[in-house]
C-alpha cells in the first residue's frame, strides 16, 4: 500500500541473530508492525562464518519483518579480495534498494545504528538523495567509552558525537542523558527517550530443577565488571552452595576454559561456570531458572548514558535483578520492590544485596515477579509502537 508507513533499519549486520543491538532493531521493528507500519532491515554484506544459519535466505520475511543482506550473500567469504569484493556490491546494493524502495512509494523514516564515519556519512547522502528523514538509534556515548580503542576510533566517535549527531534529523536515545545530550546538540530537532525493549513472550518457558546460582551476562571487555563480580561473590559464598554462571560473548572455547580455570584457582569446589556464543534458547533458560541476574553500573558516563538491552530480559525471566542505584535504575526501579540496588557501585553493598536473594528466597522471588510485572509494562515492544508512530509524524 503506497499510503502505508514504512521505516527502513540501516548499517547494522547480523539479523536477525546478532547479539543486543540486532535485538533492539528488531523488536522496533516489531513494533511498528504491531501499529500496521511496514518494517524493512537492510544490511549490506555477510557477516556470519561458512556453515552458521546456513537455510537462512539473503532476502525475505522474518518474524512479519522484510529484510535483505544487499550483497546477495549472509555469509562472510574467504579471502581478503572476496570480502572486499562483498562489501563494494552490498553498498551499491543498498543505493540500487534504497532507490526501488523510493519508487515504490515514500520511506517514511530511515533508523540508523552504524556509528563508524564511513558508514555515516555514505547514509545520510543517501538519506539526502532519496529525501528520507534519518534518526540515529542513540543507545551510547560512545566517546565515553573506557575499554581500549585505537586512536582512529576515538577520532570517530570523537567527530560523531560533537559534530555529526547535528545533521540527523532526530534521534531515539535509550536514557535521559542521551536525551538531555541530543536536546543540547539539536534543541529544535524530534529526540523521543526509547528505552530497552523486549519480548516477554519469548520467556514464558518453564523452570527446570538445577543447582541454585547466579547469573551474569556481558562481553568479557568488561573486564573490570567481571572481577567486581567475582570480589562480591568471593564475600558470600562461604560454603558455594550457590554457584556464579557468567555468559561471557566472543570467545573461543578454549579462551573460556581457560578463563573459567583461572577464576576457579580460588575457589575450593570450582563454583564457577563460563558459557560463550551459546544459541538464543540456551540463554533464555538460563535466564529462566537463575536465583537471581546480576549487573553492575559503574558511576562513569558511560554507564550513566547506556540502559544495557539485557535488563530487559532479565526481568523477563521474573527473577530478581540485582543491580546498582546508577544511571536509568533510579527512573524505573525501587529497593527491594522490582529490583535489588546497592546504593553505590561498592563491592560489599553489591554482595549485600546477592546474599539477600541467599537469606531471603520467598522475597527474592517477590521482587522477582514484581520487577517481571514493571518489565512487561514499561519495556514490552508492544507499549512503544504507538510512540514511535507519532515520533515519525513529528520528522
Amino acid at each position: 500500500m503506497r499510503n502505508q508507513k514504512h521505516v527502513i533499519f540501516l548499517g547494522e549486520a547480523r539479523f536477525p541473530y546478532g547479539l543486543a543491538s540486532v535485538q533492539r532493531m528488531t523488536l522496533m521493528a516489531r513494533a511498528l508492525l504491531h501499529e500496521n507500519i511496514k518494517a524493512t532491515i537492510i544490511c549490506r554484506k555477510g557477516s556470519w562464518n561458512q556453515g552458521e544459519h546456513p537455510d537462512f535466505e539473503y532476502e525475505g520475511i522474518y518474524e512479519g519483518i522484510n529484510y535483505i543482506y544487499t550483497s546477495k550473500e549472509v555469509h562472510k567469504p574467504s579471502g581478503f579480495v572476496n570480502r572486499n569484493l562483498q562489501k563494494f556490491r552490498g553498498v551499491y546494493g543498498e543505493y540500487q534498494y534504497l532507490k526501488k524502495l523510493k519508487k515504490e512509494g515514500e520511506i517514511s523514516m530511515a533508523v540508523l545504528s552504524n556509528r563508524k564515519l564511513i558508514h555515516v556519512f555514505r547514509y545520510l547522502l543517501f538519506a539526502s538523495l532519496f529525501k528520507f528523514p534519518i534518526a540515529i538509534n542513540l543507545v551510547e556515548m560512545a566517546s565515553s567509552m573506557q575499554h581500549k580503542r585505537s586512536f582512529s576510533r576515538k577520532i570517530n566517535d570523537y567527530v560523531l558525537d560533537k559534530w555529526v549527531v547535528k545533521f540527523y534529523d532526530g534521534a531515539l536515545p535509550i536514557s535521559d542523558k542521551l536525551m538531555s545530550f541530543y536536546g543540547n546538540a539539536c534543541p529544535a530537532k524530534p529526540n523521543l527517550k526509547l528505552p530497552i525493549v523486549c519480548d516477554f513472550d519469548k520467556f514464558n518457558i518453564a523452570r527446570e530443577p538445577s543447582e541454585p546460582y547466579f547469573l551474569y551476562c556481558g562481553s568479557i571487555s568488561y573486564r573490570e565488571v567481571i572481577d567486581f563480580i567475582l570480589e562480591a561473590y568471593k564475600r558470600i559464598a562461604q560454603d558455594e552452595s550457590v554457584k556464579l554462571y557468567m555468559i561471557v560473548s566472543g570467545e573461543s572455547q578454549k579462551e573460556v576454559a581457560r578463563f573459567q580455570q583461572e577464576m576457579n584457582n580460588v575457589f575450593k569446589t570450582n563454583p564457577i561456570q563460563l558459557f560463550s556464543n551459546i544459541p538464543y534458547s540456551d540463554l533464555v533458560n538460563l535466564y529462566v531458572n537463575a536465583k537471581a541476574l546480576l549487573i553492575p553500573l559503574r558511576p562513569t558516563v558511560q554507564d550513566t548514558s547506556r540502559f544495557p538491552h539485557k535488563i530487559g530480559e532479565y526481568l523477563a525471566s521474573g527473577n530478581p535483578v540485582v543491580t546498582t542505584n546508577i544511571g536509568e535504575i533510579p527512573n524505573y526501579f525501587e529497593d527491594e520492590v522490582t529490583a535489588l540496588m546497592a546504593e553505590k557501585y561498592d563491592v560489599n553493598a553489591f554482595a549485600e544485596k546477592m546474599k539477600f536473594v541467599v537469606d531471603n528466597p520467598e522475597k527474592a522471588e517477590e521482587i522477582g515477579l514484581n520487577g517481571q510485572r514493571l518489565g512487561l509494562r514499561e519495556f514490552d515492544y508492544r507499549t512503544h509502537g504507538s510512540r514511535l508512530n507519532k515520533f515519525i509524524e513529528s520528522l
